[in-house]
């Protein structure tokens, strides 16, 4: 996760997607998301990349955000 200002970066793991409509799903959902500047799904590395502001939207919120949309996600630990 990285922070500058009010914005903040989070790269989530993500479980359940089995199709490019699964990810551009999330992608959506995330990106309608108040608060979510930006965020991209990667399908194949089964990883979001999420641009939001930290005044509007919390990380449990954006994992909460994937779960109702029928998938898994956590916040994808730096390796």
């Amino acid at each position: 996760m990285t922070a500058q200002g009010d914005s903040s970066t989070v790269e989530l793991a993500l479980t359940g997607m089995h199709c490019e409509s699964c990810s551009t799903l999330i992608e959506e959902v995330l990106s309608e998301h108040a608060g979510v500047a930006r965020a991209s799904v990667d399908l194949e590395a089964e990883r979001a990349l999420v641009t939001y502001d930290v005044s509007v939207v919390t990380v449990d919120q954006l994992l909460a955000t994937v779960a109702d949309a029928g998938y898994g996600a956590t916040v994808s630990e730096p390796s």
